[in-house]
């Protein structure tokens, strides 16, 4: 099981932006780095949460170069 961050206040088009930045904060701390293997965070726009579904592909892994947008129970 992993966990999800929503961002509010980021345009939809910005999710993407946002994870892309997250990622090499994440990488250049080892502790993260660890922390993000052991628990999966993913990432999504907080509209598209509360239109789509949590099951629906809004959800961005952070750890993931170039993932692709999942439903929550995918991994």
């Amino acid at each position: 099981m992993g966990t999800g961050l929503a961002l509010v206040g980021t345009a939809a088009s910005g999710v993407r932006s946002a994870v892309a930045d997250l990622r090499p904060a994440a990488e250049e701390n080892p502790a993260v780095a660890e922390m993000l293997a052991a628990v999966p965070v993913d990432t999504t726009h907080i509209e598209d949460l509360v239109q789509r579904g949590p099951a629906a592909p809004v959800w961005y892994p952070v750890s993931a170069r170039g993932g692709r947008a999942r439903g929550w129970t995918r991994k």
